[in-house]
């Protein structure tokens, strides 16, 4: 069964923000792959995240950074279609926080279900998944790529898991464009969570 993480809001990947710090392990991995001297968020983010190429439900194509993080607030969850219950359970979640940011959704955020099982998901299982759940639209990506590919995205995100059935329910918002990333806690009411989404967009709560 997936692992639940119960977790209060908390600021992630601060290294994108701030210089290495002695002794931080993220701090060092960022420092490492960004170009030391540029003080850009958006190419730290660039540089730590990788621009690894993904395709979504309909078969497009999609760069992980520039066509997918880089121009938008983005919630971040992992999935796999296989899953009985979590999976579906948690993408009825992530509706009903749709459904609270009503026009904002897909202008302004947007939703990234990122499968951890390369080996079984592709595109049109992920299409079929979305579409059973009500949320198959633009605003809303199921992502699928191969196993290092996976491996790669996921694991900078601390999502990968070597069974899929023990990913966890993190969720993880963040502004690429502003370095700010936080993970959410998957139990937090609809509301909280919209809000949290509007706050790194720049809109007052």
């Amino acid at each position: 069964m997936p692992r639940i993480e119960w977790l209060a809001p908390i600021l992630v990947l601060a290294a994108l923000a701030a210089p290495a710090r002695a002794g931080t392990a993220d701090a060092a991995s960022v420092a490492s792959a960004a170009p030391a001297a540029s003080a850009d968020p958006e190419a730290r983010g660039r540089a730590y995240f990788g621009d690894a190429e993904l395709t979504d439900q309909d078969g497009r194509r999609q760069r992980f950074y520039s066509d997918l993080l880089s121009d938008k607030v983005v919630l971040i969850n992992v999935v796999f279609t296989r899953c009985p219950s979590a999976c579906p359970l948690m993408t009825q979640h992530l509706k009903a926080v749709r459904r609270q940011l009503g026009d904002r959704f897909g202008r302004q955020v947007r939703f990234l279900s990122l499968s951890v099982d390369p080996a079984y998901d592709t595109p049109q299982a992920m299409k079929r998944f979305a579409a059973q759940q009500g949320v198959d639209e633009p605003g809303w990506r199921f992502l699928v790529a191969d196993e290092a590919t996976t491996r790669a995205v996921l694991g900078r995100l601390g999502q990968w898991s070597d069974k899929a059935e023990d990913h966890t329910t993190l969720l993880i918002a963040g502004n690429a464009r502003r370095a700010h990333w936080t993970k959410l806690r998957p139990d937090a009411p609809p509301e909280r969570i919209a809000a949290d989404l509007r706050r790194l967009a720049g809109e007052p709560l």
